[in-house]
């Protein structure tokens, strides 16, 4: 099951910013492709079952950067559940 994750809206402070954004999000393994659409950016993500390390990842980057973060319920599961409370 492929996921796409949309990243809006886009705020960066300073060029370090965006730059950082986007070597933090290439270290994510489960993350096939990043791909800018707009004002947005779209993170294709291979499967709904990703380790709670890329889970983490994902998280600090939707509360870093503000993006709904409610998306990221898809990769709930008995292990991860209570990060979602």
């Amino acid at each position: 099951m492929k996921i796409i994750l949309v990243c809006s809206p886009l705020r960066f402070y300073t060029q370090t910013d965006e730059s950082f954004l986007f070597k933090w999000l290439k270290k994510i393994k489960s993350i096939e492709k990043i791909e800018g659409i707009g004002n947005e950016l779209h993170l294709h993500i291979k499967s709904n079952k990703i380790s709670n390390e890329n889970l983490l990842e994902l998280i600090g980057i939707f509360d870093r950067y503000k993006f709904k973060s409610d998306q990221l319920k898809v990769f709930k599961n008995e292990n991860n559940k209570k990060w979602f409370e």
